[in-house]
């Protein structure tokens, strides 16, 4: 279905979570938001009610990676090839960057494909994976702690990539170079970890993506082994599946979410889909073909679902954020 949509964005308001080649002061705040630009999408499913990318006029984004949503329907965004986070508020402004480039407390240094998180009062916890640690803010921007270092033992860090956190504030990371998915207090105290080098149930060769239902069930895609694994509040192993069902060719799972409903959202990194899940793993619908070239989205990583569900999705390649009218 062809569509053409044409919205002006003061119309259309976001409210509401790599690319493999890598590359104590309270960060800056823009006070002029900064115009964005809509541009016209046209393979768009029966199911889509809206369908528009929204990208930045000026100072554009550099491999965008991850994405949150708080409250207040502010849009946090990890820009990783720029070393900062932006900040866009309901209407899709820009109203915030957080830019201090460094290793000192709240700066960030070689952020590369680094996820963020809310938790349920709005801290703000970001992946600085160059400096291998996981820093904590509140909404504002101001700098409240940090923990990690590099290594391998518990609480430390290789290349960490995605985080999440779940109903009581616990905060989950996975590390594709250290194949563990840890567990820690909303403070940073490690609590435990799962996982482990390998194939197997349970098991991990390049975690990326991770997200926490509100029963405490733990998703996590693995971009190598093409898959999305289900485990309880525990770590225990419950089940997995692998994308592309629905157009006979296996996607490469990256960003995760789940919805209030417990269904779970997976963007194809390497075709540039969207694939929707129940929370057992039976596929529900999609958003792109077997053709990557006719697909609207481009290198997409990071994905949210809004309250007033609208799924915004971070398009790496083309850093630009596509948002959909959830059908």
């Amino acid at each position: 279905m062809k569509v053409v949509i044409c919205l002006i964005i003061s119309m259309f308001f976001l409210t509401a979570c790599g690319m493999k080649d890598e590359s104590t002061p309270t960060p800056e705040t823009t006070q002029r938001p900064t115009t964005n630009t809509t541009e016209t999408v046209t393979e768009v499913p029966e199911t889509i009610e809206k369908f528009l990318e929204i990208s930045l006029a000026e100072d554009s984004m550099k491999n965008p990676y991850g994405l949150a949503i708080n409250a207040k329907g502010h849009i946090y965004v990890t820009d990783s090839g720029n070393n900062r986070i932006l900040i866009f508020d309901a209407d899709g402004n820009l109203v915030g960057k957080w830019d201090k480039e460094g290793s000192e407390a709240g700066m960030f240094n070689s952020m590369g494909f680094g996820g963020i998180a809310i938790d349920a009062t709005d801290q703000v916890f970001v992946v600085d994976n160059g400096n291998h640690r996981i820093q904590k803010f509140d909404q504002e921007g101001n700098f409240l702690t940090q923990w990690g270092a590099s290594g391998t033992e518990n609480g430390q860090f290789v290349r960490a990539i995605g985080i999440a956190v779940d109903s009581d504030g616990n905060v989950f990371v996975t590390d594709d170079g250290n194949p563990y998915i840890q567990k820690f207090d909303n403070n940073g105290n490690f609590l435990m970890r799962f996982g482990g080098s390998g194939e197997g149930e349970g098991m991990f060769k390049h975690a990326t993506g991770i997200a926490v239902d509100l029963d405490g069930n733990i998703f996590v895609s693995d971009y190598e082994t093409k898959r999305v694994q289900k485990f309880d509040t525990n770590g225990t192993f419950i089940s997995a599946w692998q994308m592309g069902e629905d157009i006979g060719v296996t996607g490469t799972p990256e960003g995760i979410a789940v919805d209030i409903d417990g269904n779970v959202y997976v963007t194809d990194y390497d075709l540039g889909r969207l694939q929707v899940f129940d929370n057992d793993g039976n596929f529900l619908w999609g958003v792109g073909g077997k053709v990557k070239s006719l697909n609207a989205l481009k290198r997409p990583t990071g994905v949210v679902i809004s309250k007033t569900d609208q799924i915004i999705i971070v398009n790496q390649s083309s850093g630009k954020l596509t948002v959909i009218q959830k059908p």
